[in-house]
């Protein structure tokens, strides 16, 4: 397995118990390693593999369907190198993948299948807690994503994606994309989100440079 690509498994959370030569048993042995190009979708609604997937090197977007009925997708998350998707269908058989996932650029992938997969947990039990743990935090990001969809404002639904991506402390926050993309993950106008994150730091309840939000009024911002 090229080096490139083993990095990509070291940086992974599930597989943070195993050594070197352990993640190069499990590419060579479990994993089947594919390539995408930018713009190339990779799982939809109804192409889609039961599969755990890997990335390796690159980023993905996933996506879902607007249900406001005027068409076109909402950002729900971007992944990069050692994150995990397709864990929501390999033990669970569902007639339909949820979201859409698109190779923002060219990506290398490890797909594992459940047997595969099963078979890591034999012989890495530890693999088998890790997994348990980033599948809790998941449905955790997905109860605050479902939050951030329920405000009405723009101000309350960008105070609610700043808390998603604070740090434990409740100090900074750091965005995963572009104002542009957050704009599109929260189904909101570009220009009422440029408005909100001025108001709060015009209020004193952030300060923001770049990407990076400090959080200088947790309690003001909790309670938006």
């Amino acid at each position: 397995m090229r080096n490139s690509y083993l990095k990509g498994l070291q940086s992974c959370d599930l597989f943070q118990s195993v050594d070197d030569g352990g993640l190069e048993k499990i590419a060579d042995e479990f994993g089947e390693i594919v390539t995408k190009e930018k713009n190339e979708i990779i799982f939809s609604e109804n192409n889609y593999s039961r599969s755990l997937v890997i990335i390796l090197k690159g980023s993905v977007s996933v996506t879902k369907k607007s249900g406001s009925g005027k068409g076109g997708n909402i950002l729900m998350n971007v992944l990069k190198q050692g994150d995990i998707f397709g864990m929501t269908s390999i033990f669970y058989e569902e007639d339909n993948f949820l979201t859409e996932i698109t190779a923002d650029e060219r990506v290398a992938l490890m797909f594992l299948s459940k047997e595969n997969l099963i078979n890591i947990f034999r012989a890495y039990p530890k693999v088998c807690e890790s997994y348990i743990t980033i599948l809790s935090e998941k449905i955790h990001f997905l109860n605050k994503k479902i939050s951030s969809f329920t405000k009405p404002e723009a101000i309350q639904k960008v105070s609610a994606f700043i808390l998603q991506h604070s740090d434990k402390d409740g100090k900074k926050s750091v965005l995963p994309y572009s104002i542009t993309k957050v704009a599109e993950s929260l189904n909101t106008g570009r220009a009422s989100v440029y408005r909100a994150f001025d108001t709060l730091e015009n209020d004193g309840i952030i300060k923001r440079d770049g990407r990076t939000v400090e959080i200088l009024d947790f309690n003001a911002l909790r309670k938006l």
